[in-house]
């Protein structure tokens, strides 16, 4: 057992799928597993996240996040208690889902600038909005801090959900980049190191309505 005297959480996403490879928008509504590149990324990972010495893991129910727990968890070599916070899933982006990045480009034609703001509301698709991704999270996250106090955290989750947490808390450095591009946004098996302090948790709280 590891003394902490502060409580880290880690921000992983998952592993590449064959939609992400193919530049296809999944949100909850496309369940892919791990492809090949997926599986090796996030072998790879398991590596480095054993000397972040975990003591619990969080994972989307998603498969693709299940799936990257689970390479993890096995990665670390030992056991690790995993459990599932449904609110960490991807954004629904309703009838978009299954679309390619320039179909939905053609339907949103500032869904670019929607992402980089944090203002985009895919309800007229049948999807969420914004307002409602950064309730589910923080919410989650605010428990998931209450509940692991001086511990460190690994919250495996999706593309969304973690460039909402790096909107709000633009600090938190990237510490594994699986990409070769230096400037891919969030890419699969990307890892951030979100060091919690009073004023994070205060912060946490002041988003949520």
């Amino acid at each position: 057992m590891h003394i902490r005297t502060q409580t880290t959480i880690y921000l992983i996403r998952h592993g590449q799928t064959q939609s992400n490879a193919n530049k296809i928008k999944q949100g909850i509504r496309i369940d892919d597993y791990l492809d090949t590149k997926g599986v090796i990324q996030m072998e790879d990972m398991a590596k480095l996240i054993k000397f972040l010495n975990l003591d619990v893991l969080y994972t989307s129910y998603l498969r693709r996040a299940e799936e990257s727990a689970v390479i993890i968890e096995k990665g670390i070599g030992e056991e690790v208690p995993l459990l599932h916070d449904f609110r960490l899933r991807e954004r629904d982006f309703g009838y978009l889902s299954g679309k390619s990045e320039s179909e939905i480009a053609e339907l949103v034609p500032d869904r670019e600038e929607q992402e980089r703001l944090q203002t985009y509301d895919y309800q007229r698709f049948g999807g969420e909005a914004v307002d409602q991704v950064r309730q589910r999270v923080l919410s989650a996250i605010l428990d998931i801090l209450t509940n692991n106090p001086l511990k460190n955290i690994g919250v495996i989750s999706h593309g969304g959900p973690i460039r909402l947490l790096l909107f709000h808390f633009p600090s938190i450095p990237r510490i594994y980049h699986a990409s070769l591009d230096p400037k891919k946004d969030i890419a699969n098996a990307d890892i951030y190191e979100w060091e919690i302090t009073d004023e994070v948790i205060a912060n946490i709280k002041s988003l949520l309505k």
